[in-house]
């Protein structure tokens, strides 16, 4: 039983009579007795009983203007699920990011989606490296996905790019160090200062702006909030965004560093169309450049 049976049986029920559904569904009446005929052929039973005022379902028939009840009901449901979709009133979206950007910019990504969309839910998977990253993205785990953008000459995977911005990297530090530092701070000399580092996975250098080496890393943490609790706390320095380290003001202090370092963000997902809920938060992203 398909969709415009099931709909050509329940409205002839409800009406009554062949006459009345027909006109309710605006055909002609021999189109619509024709229809219902071919219904019964193709389950092998009368469903109706024609009587002088019109037509009532057999017992076999009430069984099945139930099942077709249900089957409306079902299409009228998937109906409304896509165009909640469609609308940005439901959806889920899935993020793949790179650990280090999971509170900026991210957080302030999804933000500005979730003001217009507030029934958009969200699920993350973190990754500790780009490469990690675009492999989620490139074999459909996630729909988008967020890392650092190399200065390689390119990649291979063919996803597409969206630049966001460009992050400066400072130095926090705790108001107790701060005496004696030069503002800004020069580059090489962050080397041998007592440093707090977000752990890496693979190994452990840890380099800023590509070629300086970390030579005093006082304290491995796993999480980016870990990092700035420690710093706050005195025991040591970190790099972090500048957005990020200006929030612990006064318990530490963001000095640039010079040469500036600067950290590019962006988007990738693969070619083809975006989910509305992947399209909806392009928009929101390329919007805030």
């Amino acid at each position: 039983m398909d969709i415009r049976s099931a709909q050509y049986l329940v409205t002839v029920v409800e009406q009554g009579s062949v006459t009345a559904a027909a006109d309710v569904l605006r055909i002609s009446q021999p189109s619509l007795s024709q229809a219902i005929r071919g219904l019964e052929r193709t389950l092998g039973t009368t469903l109706l009983k024609r009587t002088a005022r019109g037509v009532t379902p057999t017992p076999v028939g009430l069984a099945v203007v139930a099942s077709a009840r249900k089957l409306l009901a079902d299409v009228l449901r998937a109906e409304d699920a896509v165009t909640a979709v469609i609308e940005l009133r439901k959806g889920e979206l899935s993020l793949a990011v790179q650990s280090d950007l999971a509170i900026d910019p991210i957080a302030r990504l999804t933000g500005r989606l979730h003001a217009v969309a507030p029934e958009i839910t969200f699920s993350t998977l973190a990754a500790a490296t780009p490469q990690e990253v675009r492999a989620l993205v490139r074999d459909g785990s996630c729909e988008l996905g967020f890392v650092e953008r190399s200065t390689s000459s390119g990649t291979s995977d063919a996803l597409r790019e969206i630049m966001l911005d460009a992050q400066e990297t400072v130095l926090s530090i705790p108001a107790g160090l701060a005496s004696g530092l030069a503002d800004p701070v020069p580059l090489e000399s962050v080397k041998d200062l007592p440093m707090i580092v977000e752990a890496v996975t693979t190994g452990h250098v840890y380099l800023v702006g590509r070629a300086v080496k970390l030579e005093n890393v006082v304290v491995e943490v796993t999480d980016r909030l870990a990092v700035r609790e420690m710093v706050s706390q005195g025991v040591g320095m970190a790099l972090l965004p500048r957005s990020i380290a200006e929030q612990d003001s006064p318990a530490s202090i963001a000095r640039s560093l010079h040469p500036p370092v600067t950290r590019e963000t962006i988007l990738v997902h693969r070619d083809g169309a975006l989910s509305p809920a992947g399209a909806a938060f392009v928009d929101q992203v390329t919007s805030a450049r």
